[in-house]
């Protein structure tokens, strides 16, 4: 059987494995993509809310939205190309988490501005009864997960790289402390001197398969369109203490309870629990939306560290092994920059993450027969 041969093989076809397999062509390297399903963006990419949005209260993710955006902006030819600037309103009961997101904006200069309850009922008057803190966020909003797609894709084969799919990943071929490129469902072998772990809720299981396992977890989240009109142009409205969002689609209002449930690489159902956790949680945000019909529901899986942070770059233990996974429900708005970050890691260049992504926080120091080392 006849072999391919590429400097670069990454597993996973999602916005981490494309923005990877992006950022290494414009290095020079041809990469390829390996994707398991029939079409790329099929799982986690596929199936979110596709809420652009830097306002976080991790410096760290504010800098991966911040870089990414500046990207998408270079690579589609403009911020209208890939994002619908609805503004996004991020309120709490409380001031302090409210704060927190103001503080970590401030602090990598992302233009947020503290408002009033009258903003927010002038804004998104779905939200007219909430009362408490609030932060509005201009340069959030909702993407365009299709044209992202499309043009990674592009730049991918424009780079003499490949995406292939429905091509699922065996086992990572390992000799000698060394990765030799992976090993295909039927057994064909892709060469490579270096193997991306960009598979999402199957990352953990990709490594763990060569023996370089990372403590991911996946969780499973759900999502709702509901038959309730909101103004077309309204804003994202998240509630950042007791989680959950909404904001219009299709003549209604998408909506997610933010809910997190420890769950296998799938897949996964849909849970009717989840319908009444989020219509718990939309009556002390939006009494309105709250009692809305349904129109439709479904589940997605976000893969989490231990820390909430991603992991980008090599793992200490193979070499020629690299990682860019767990970035939760950050990674439509952070993916291109992670993948840039991951990109730097393979070339030996600096990153403007430094170590703070590193895989290699995540592995436990072993323990001696004596007890813990020193």
């Amino acid at each position: 059987m006849s072999k391919e041969r590429w400097d670069a093989v990454v597993i996973g076809g999602g916005i981490a494995g494309l923005a990877a397999a992006e950022r290494l062509g414009a290095g020079g390297l041809r990469a390829c993509v390996v994707e398991r399903e029939p079409v790329v963006f099929t799982h986690a990419s596929g199936h979110n809310a596709a809420i652009f949005r830097a306002a976080c209260a991790s410096p760290a993710d504010v800098r991966l939205a911040l870089r990414s955006a500046a990207l998408l902006d270079e690579l589609l030819g403009g911020r209208a190309a890939w994002l619908s600037g609805t503004g996004a309103l991020y309120v709490a009961a409380e001031e302090e988490p409210i704060e927190a997101l103001r503080a970590a904006a401030a602090a990598e200069g992302l233009l947020v501005e503290r408002v009033g309850e009258r903003f927010v009922a002038e804004r998104a008057p779905a939200a007219a009864a909430f009362a408490g803190s609030a932060l509005w966020a201009p340069g959030d909003g909702v993407l365009d997960g299709h044209a992202i797609s499309r043009m990674l894709e592009r730049r991918i084969r424009e780079a003499e790289g490949r995406v292939r799919t429905g091509a699922a990943v065996e086992r990572i071929a390992v000799a000698g402390g060394s990765v030799e490129g992976v090993e295909l469902a039927g057994g064909e072998l892709i060469e490579a001197g270096r193997v991306v772990i960009a598979s999402g809720a199957w990352a953990a299981e990709v490594g763990g398969g060569c023996g370089a396992g990372l403590p991911l977890s996946p969780m499973r989240r759900h999502v709702s369109v509901l038959q309730e009109r909101l103004p077309a142009r309204g804003p994202v409205v998240w509630r950042v203490d007791d989680e959950v969002y909404f904001r219009p689609e299709s003549g209604g209002a998408l909506a997610s309870p933010c809910d997190e449930e420890p769950w296998r690489p799938e897949s996964p159902p849909a849970s009717p629990a989840a319908l009444e956790l989020l219509a718990r949680k939309l009556q002390g945000l939006s009494p309105l939306l709250a009692g809305a019909a349904v129109r439709r529901h479904w589940a997605c899986l976000r893969t989490f560290a231990p820390d909430r942070r991603p992991a980008v770059g090599a793992d200490p233990r193979v070499r020629g092994l690299y990682w860019i996974a767990g970035l939760g429900g950050h990674g439509m708005t952070g993916g291109l920059a992670a993948g840039e970050g991951l990109a730097d890691a393979v070339l030996g260049r600096a990153t403007r993450f430094g170590g703070e992504l590193a895989p290699g926080r995540l592995l436990v120091p072993r323990r001696s027969n004596d007890g813990p080392s020193a």
